[in-house]
């Protein structure tokens, strides 16, 4: 196994005049390195045999190396223990650096003992990184990663029916009421439901699709009868509560568009990207969402019995899938279920709120439209971009998502700036190339015929109603964006597809041309 290449010096400890690099020591790490996250407690005993040696450092450096290539894998291991065990390896083995790196991802995870962990370990490490005060007037080092967490109370929202009645949501208080709210027929089938998993035909389904990195994502989407069921609680709840005005995507009138216009003829927009958006919202927030809300909490466990009190947790699981029903409290929001946009725009409010505030105190302008964040600057002078993009970082971890710094982006004016998918240099603009494949592809249909473009048209396969619904999706797509050059776009496509364009429920991905 040869040391990566992308392994940082941070990552390493300082090796003394003296240090023996043992090559027996050197490859037992290596194979307990490759069988990682079970093999950490073996990893632990050949390390901590050799602490008072000279062959330590090489040693706990090549293991360093070699974790690194895993980093991220090991933090969101599915198995908590795995986690609990990458927590005790970074307090004894890594530099402060590196610790406080693995400390700060997982002062926000799902499970309560990983949380209080990781609060021993930060106060034990006396790390003395910089980090935004947990409060206003606060001390600036990591102890402001473990707020809430450091509490670890259930909740601190009061439940009540005069909080839900100033949230303009329906009044509920026992599950009878959530059973009836929701036309769930019987315990039992609430039961189902509070499965909320596809292990042994449960009331999921799960298919994975490609996504632009090459990557797979995992959708997972509700079967019929749960649909319906979250359905209802978008329409009755959700739908209530307005998200952010910052916030553009999967919100009734916004869009792409009304998301990128606020950028116009920017000298300098930023663009950070939020890790896995949805897996991060995990059912504890969703709870404190429904928590917040007025509906009670009572032991935090969700049941199925009428008198119960447990209205939030019931939603939130209602919410939520997991792979495992077995494991308590491990659901997260999934991608496919009609409810996961609307809840991660309102746990978003508070994060949106802040990113508006930090816009705005450096004379800038923020949006979001689901997990890409957007910030614009008329006048990029003054702007320390370095102290900003830190700040960013901070907000988002104090408020439980992850910054993905590989997707971090820096364009002026000087280049072409692209905000989901529309250029805004100086207005709103479709990207020259999606024009042109429209123009080519209505060439081609109207030279040959539209069967033979659905065939060559790889992403079809032949499917000729697939095909034309995707000319009419984009088509009025342009239009939308700049009827200028779209209307008489959208008028060819009409004349040769015949009939009027209308409502499709189909468009082009808006991100597709994100730079």
């Amino acid at each position: 196994m040869s040391a990566p290449r992308s392994a940082p010096a941070w990552l390493l400890l300082p090796l003394p005049a003296n240090a023996d690099a043992d090559a027996g020591l050197i490859a037992t790490i290596e194979q307990h390195c490759a069988k990682l996250p079970g093999t950490f407690k073996a990893l632990h005993t050949a390390l901590d045999r050799v602490r008072a040696l000279a062959s330590y450092e090489p040693a706990v450096n090549r293991a360093n190396e070699l974790i690194w290539t895993q980093f991220d894998a090991l933090l969101e291991a599915p198995d908590k223990k795995a986690r609990l065990e990458f927590v005790r390896y970074a307090r004894e083995h890594l530099p402060e650096r590196a610790c406080a790196r693995v400390l700060r991802r997982l002062a926000k995870d799902a499970d309560m003992e990983v949380r209080r962990t990781v609060i021993r370990a930060v106060r034990k490490a006396k790390i003395e990184e910089v980090a935004v005060p947990a409060q206003k007037d606060g001390d600036w080092n990591p102890t402001g990663w473990l707020l809430p967490s450091e509490e670890l109370k259930i909740t601190r929202h009061k439940p009540g029916t005069r909080t839900q009645e100033r949230s303009g949501v329906p009044i509920l208080t026992k599950l009878k009421d959530v059973r009836k709210l929701l036309n769930i027929k019987s315990p039992n089938q609430l039961g189902f439901f509070l499965l909320a998993s596809d292990h042994k035909n449960g009331p999921y389904s799960t298919h994975t699709i490609p996504k632009r990195d090459g990557t797979d994502r995992m959708i997972c989407a509700p079967k019929k009868q749960l649909k319906w069921v979250q359905k209802q609680i978008l329409k009755h709840i959700l739908s209530k509560i307005p998200p952010h005005s910052a916030a553009h995507g999967f919100v009734n009138g916004r869009s792409t568009v009304s998301n990128a216009t606020p950028h116009v003829g920017a000298e300098l927009i930023v663009k950070f990207d939020l890790k896995d958006f949805f897996p991060t919202i995990h059912y504890f927030r969703v709870m404190g969402l429904f928590a917040s809300l007025g509906y009670p909490v009572d032991n935090c466990m969700f049941g199925t019995k009428d008198e119960a009190k447990q209205v939030a947790p019931v939603l939130a699981r209602l919410c939520c899938y997991t792979p495992d029903p077995t494991q308590w409290g491990t659901a997260t929001l999934p991608q496919g279920a009609p409810t996961s946009p609307a809840i991660s725009n309102l746990v978003c409010r508070r994060l949106d709120a802040r990113l508006t505030g930090l816009a705005k105190a450096n004379k800038g302008t923020f949006t979001r439209y689901a997990d890409d964040l957007t910030f614009s600057f008329p006048k990029a002078e003054g702007l320390k971009l370095g102290r900003f993009r830190w700040w960013v970082d901070q907000l988002c971890q104090h408020e439980g998502f992850v910054v993905n710094q590989e997707k971090f982006r820096v364009i002026r004016d000087s280049q072409r700036q692209v905000v989901t998918g529309i250029v805004v240099n100086d207005a709103l603009r479709v990207p020259r190339e999606l024009r042109r494949e429209l123009r080519a592809i209505l060439h081609n249909c109207a030279t040959h015929d539209i069967e033979s473009q659905a065939k060559r048209h790889p992403k079809f396969n032949g499917n000729v109603a697939a095909f034309t619904q995707y000319l009419r999706g984009i088509a009025a797509y342009l239009n939308m964006v700049q009827p200028e050059h779209g209307g008489a776009l959208l008028r060819r496509v009409n004349e040769l597809l015949g009939g009027p364009i209308g409502d499709s429920d189909e468009t082009p991905d808006a991100k597709a041309g994100d730079e």
